[in-house]
């Protein structure tokens, strides 16, 4: 049994990662600055804290001794106001703050969730190679805190691991998550909602996803080795485009409700998207050896009746 700290264990993503570790009886906590209701039966302690104060921090921890640790705690909601100063707040500081904190505690491996959105590009094959240029405050926090954690490899060694992730899938574990726009979890809602899809674009927009469930058994996989102070992509490997998303949508009603619902799309939306978007996850697979699966249905499904279950 390992005691691993999941910071942002509470979020979309994080949620998943906790149910998985506790699930596989590894000593779960979760810090987290708010307090959310999983749906889940996994157990794991919970850490209120606030990442971006130091203090905080090292008071709320300092009684712990932690194998792992695996930073999935940021914010990434863009459209809220002073988002850029919140962004340095806690993904930047608060992962230094956590580096600070750990830095002579002898952990097993700090496992980052970073973002392919630190490359700044979303056509042609994004490899580890392929230029840090971020276009947004997401990105370029991120990739700030990656500089963070290589500096504390170099100053204190510590050990460490950099997932650069693309687009993650699956039924939200709280209903009062605040990820509800991303693409699936939106699109679902709605047709639960209203019986129809209807895109706000053309359609063509190409994402590369994951299905979470995959994310979760590839950090296990990390959890149980040795470190490798290396930076890799985690992706699907699968360039999918919001009308395809909506047809699994589209299709997960039908079988579940025998409803055949419509999918509109702006047709006043002329922009033309690059097809040949590709994020290649080569390196991770050379390294830890996994398969991936396609669950956009079964997901789909799953949040109808995650849905069905908060109307009764």
């Amino acid at each position: 049994m390992k005691k691993i700290l999941i910071t942002g264990g509470l979020g979309n993503l994080g949620s998943w990662l906790t149910e998985h570790f506790a699930n596989q009886n590894e000593e779960v906590w979760v810090l987290a600055k708010n307090y959310r209701k999983l749906d889940t039966k996994a157990k794991y302690h919970l850490i209120h804290c606030d990442l971006a104060d130091y203090q905080d921090v090292s008071q709320k921890l300092k009684d712990t001794n932690f194998d792992i640790v695996i930073h999935a705690g940021s914010v990434n909601d863009g459209f809220v106001p002073d988002y850029f100063k919140i962004a340095l707040e806690v993904n930047v500081l608060g992962t230094r703050n956590l580096l600070e904190f750990f830095k002579d505690k002898k952990l097993e491996n700090f496992i980052y969730f970073s973002t392919f959105q630190v490359y700044g590009k979303y056509a042609g094959t994004i490899d580890e190679n392929t230029p840090t240029e971020p276009k947004n405050d997401y990105g370029a926090t991120h990739l700030f805190a990656e500089f963070y954690i290589k500096q504390f490899f170099y100053s204190h060694q510590m050990p460490h691991t950099i997932l650069r992730l693309t687009n993650s899938y699956g039924c939200p574990k709280d209903y009062k998550s605040s990820k509800w726009y991303l693409i699936l979890n939106d699109l679902s809602k709605m047709a639960f909602e209203k019986k129809q899809i209807v895109l706000k674009s053309n359609g063509q927009a190409p994402r590369d996803f994951i299905w979470m469930g995959d994310v979760a058994h590839i950090v296990a996989k990390m959890a149980s080795t040795q470190a490798t102070n290396d930076t890799y992509n985690i992706a699907g490997e699968k360039t999918l485009t919001m009308l395809e998303i909506a047809s699994f949508v589209k299709k997960a009603y039908q079988n579940k409700y025998k409803i055949d619902i419509p999918i509109h799309i702006n047709s006043a939306d002329t922009t033309i998207y690059p097809k040949d978007l590709k994020v290649t996850a080569t390196k991770l697979k050379l390294k830890f050896n996994y398969n991936l699966s396609d669950k956009f249905v079964d997901e789909s499904t799953a949040i109808f009746e995650f849905l069905e279950k908060q109307i009764k």
